[in-house]
């Protein structure tokens, strides 16, 4: 070996002061990411079904409760089968104004009991009269073999009936009984604190690595 190629080998090994050495640049691995997460499919249909069922169910008791002190119509629950099998027992019949000269034969309505005031009858109208005082219906229960012993005045205004909702009047009943108001505002609210903390503490699982 001459004396060129042994000043090259010291210069490889022992490098000028001042010269840094190149090296590959080995780019740091990134840090983990956390993986986002995400509800399950299943707990997401759970939860937006049951927001559905309570929204629902909300909204038919305050149409039974409610919407009868805003909204022209009636609900009312009813005790007797006498309009079997048209209108059930404890089902809750739905009334809509009308005036008294535009009720006709065949037709259901309700009207103040004339030998009981405190009385309200849903009965079907079977013959329109011309009485002492004047027009009058003569009316009689479906469920009925014989028409009703009284005559009512066919004049002002009044209800007429146009669907039953079957079973609901016993839940009628009850809501209007003071712990019926009380639930009908506690079961709601208790109903969405389970919601908000079902949203809160469910486990939820982690999406796939990204």
């Amino acid at each position: 070996m001459d004396g060129t190629e042994l000043r090259l080998a010291a210069t490889l090994q022992n490098p000028p002061q001042g010269e840094a050495q190149s090296m590959p640049a080995t780019p740091p691995s990134p840090a983990p990411r956390a993986a986002p997460r995400t509800r399950s499919l299943g707990s997401a249909f759970g939860q937006a079904a049951g927001l559905v069922v309570l929204g629902v169910a909300v909204l038919f008791l305050l149409f039974l409760t409610v919407g009868p002190l805003v909204l022209p119509y009636k609900a009312l629950t009813v005790y007797s089968g006498s309009m079997e099998p048209v209108i059930h027992t404890g089902s809750v019949a739905i009334d809509v104004p009308i005036a008294a000269k535009d009720v006709k034969v065949g037709d259901i309505i309700t009207f103040v009991r004339p030998d009981s005031q405190n009385e309200l009858v849903t009965h079907r109208v079977i013959l329109i009269e011309t009485g002492p005082t004047g027009r009058q219906w003569i009316t009689r229960g479906d469920a009925n073999s014989i028409a009703d012993p009284w005559r009512v005045a066919a004049a002002g205004s009044g209800y007429k009936y146009v669907f039953a909702i079957p079973y609901c009047g016993f839940v009628l009943v009850w809501l209007q009984s003071p712990i019926g108001r009380l639930l009908f505002l506690v079961i709601p609210a208790a109903a969405l604190g389970l919601l908000t903390l079902y949203e809160l503490w469910w486990p939820r699982r982690a999406r796939p690595g990204t």
